[in-house]
Order: C-alpha cells, then structure tokens, then sequence
C-alpha cells in the first residue's frame, strides 16, 4: 500500500510521546506496571528514524499531538476509568506535558492539543488536515491500543486512509501492543513498519 500513497498529501502523525507517559520520572511509570516503560523505549528508536527521514525530505507533514489538559482537568471525561485514576497527569504547560526526548518538535513542526483518546477528538486537527489536503495519516503514539487505535477508527470513518506503523507503537503488555496490531489494525487499515517507511521516502 506505501507505494501507492502521495507523500505529498500525507501526515506523519506522532502521538501522546510525552513526559508523563515515558520519562521513568512520570506518570505511568509510578504506577507500579512491571513492563511500563520498558515496553515503551522499543518504540523510541524506530520513531526518531522515522521523523528524521520526514524531516530529511520535508514530507510527508510532520504533526505532534500531545494529550494535555488545563489545571484542574475540566475538559476531561472522568466516566472513563483510565482518566478518572490520574486526572492530573498532563497539564498545559508542565513538564509532565512536554514532548519526550528525542521526539520533540523543532521549529516549524505543527503541534496540535488533545483532550481524548482520539487524536481527531475535539481539536482543530481534521480541519487542518483537509485544508492542507492530506488524503493519509501515518501513525506512531503510545499507547497502540489507546490512541493508535483509536486515532485509526475515527480517521477511516472520516474518509482518511490511515498507515500504522507498528514497531513506533507500544502498549503498557505486549499483549495489548499484539493484539490490536495483529487483530484490530489490519482490519481497519495497512500496518507497516518504520523500515518501511524509510524505504518508501527514499524511492
């Protein structure tokens, strides 16, 4: 499927790689999740080739979506348990927000604000897309069964065709990673890889 993508009208999207959820001074890894963040470094060195190649030959857009909230978390759906358990965990403006080194954006690199799983939920993000005329979204973010996963469903029923690439992903098992990648994802759109992908922006 690479072969027949635009690069041009396509969107490297780079989700949720952020202090909270990966520096072992963070959120998730104070939880007590024996494979967290461990699981999560896997991903690191296949997604800085990735956004390195991007930047290389300026395509396709590269976009950093950060899940950020203000203090007191208002815009937060706290039914959801996985939120209800730390609702403090990414505020505006924190170190707990920034985007995790070697991930974070450089000048000129669009940066867009989520408050959801989805990184479409209630942001100006789809609106942005169609005005640049992006037709495929290319996706890299923690954790795949979360905001992967959930960017793709949303994303195809909007009319994208979405690109996952799996090895840029992790979750906080191998189990949750293994099962929306082999199970969930190829049903909803192509999985790749970060090799791939290299090879596709180099031909």
């Amino acid at each position: 499927m690479m072969d027949s993508v635009d690069p041009t009208r396509a969107a490297l999207l780079l989700m949720d790689f952020q202090n909270y959820g990966l520096h072992p001074d963070g959120y998730w890894a104070q939880q007590g999740l024996p494979t967290w963040p461990a699981l999560a470094y896997q991903a690191i060195e296949p997604t800085a080739r990735v956004l390195a190649a991007a930047r290389q030959y300026q395509h396709p857009l590269v976009i950093h979506v950060g899940a950020m909230w203000r203090p007191g978390s208002p815009e937060m759906n706290l039914s959801i348990p996985v939120f209800a358990r730390g609702p403090d965990r990414s505020v505006e403006g924190t170190w707990a927000a920034d985007f995790y080194e070697p991930l974070q954006p450089v000048t000129g690199e669009i940066v867009i604000l989520k408050r959801s799983i989805s990184a479409l939920a209630g942001n100006e993000l789809d609106r942005l897309l169609r005005v640049r005329d992006i037709n495929t979204l290319v996706l890299a973010g923690i954790a795949t069964n979360f905001v992967v996963e959930g960017t793709a469903r949303e994303a195809v029923d909007r009319g994208y065709r979405v690109v996952v690439l799996a090895d840029c992903c992790a979750s906080v098992t191998e189990e949750m990673h293994d099962f929306s990648i082999r199970v969930i994802l190829p049903e909803l759109c192509h999985v790749s890889a970060a090799d791939e992908f290299v090879r596709w922006l180099g031909e």
